[in-house]
């Protein structure tokens, strides 16, 4: 099935783009999902994303289309859903 990963901020510039999908069999999860996200540009996003292994940087915001997930609840992904990966933004 392919999901589509949006990205935005930090994400969006260490991926270098700002959506792409991913095809992924039946049965996977967010977490896995976002492994091979990492894994697929291991010199860009993997640092960002899992600078200390397999944790997901804390401050690393995960969504299924337009929920707020969080690292340690297990969701299996459909065909219908969709994935933002979010690094918060902060300036003033």
């Amino acid at each position: 099935m392919k999901i589509a990963v949006e990205y935005t901020a930090q994400v969006k510039k260490a991926a270098g783009v700002g959506r792409e999908e991913f095809e992924v069999p039946a049965g996977t999860t967010l977490q896995e999902l976002v492994k091979t996200v990492a894994e697929s540009r291991a010199d860009s996003l993997k640092p960002l994303l899992f600078p200390a292994g397999e944790a997901l940087h804390p401050s690393m915001l995960l969504f299924v289309s337009n929920e707020q997930v969080l690292w340690d609840e297990p969701l299996t992904l459909e065909p219908h859903h969709s994935v933002t990966i979010l690094s918060p933004i902060s300036g003033g």
